[in-house]
């Protein structure tokens, strides 16, 4: 399962963790854009299933993981 978030969100996120290595860098977005660019397609290839973290809230995301979780164990 791919919880998948975009550069932006996880910048947001992240923005204020001194204790990242490949983002201490001049323009940690633009890296961060890199890396989503570099693996974004391998993270999709390998997964059963992609979930957006964008919009959603928290409780919705469980529901939404625990739901795939319950199909994939009833198969």
């Amino acid at each position: 399962m791919y919880l998948r978030a975009t550069p932006d969100e996880i910048f947001k996120r992240i923005r204020h963790d001194k204790t990242r290595p490949l983002l201490q860098v001049a323009n940690p977005l633009q890296r961060l854009r890199e890396l989503f660019a570099a693996r974004d397609p391998l993270y999709r290839a390998a997964s059963h299933y992609v979930i957006e973290t964008g919009r959603p809230t928290v409780s919705t995301l469980v529901n939404m993981i625990i739901m795939q979780l319950e199909m994939e164990t009833s198969k």
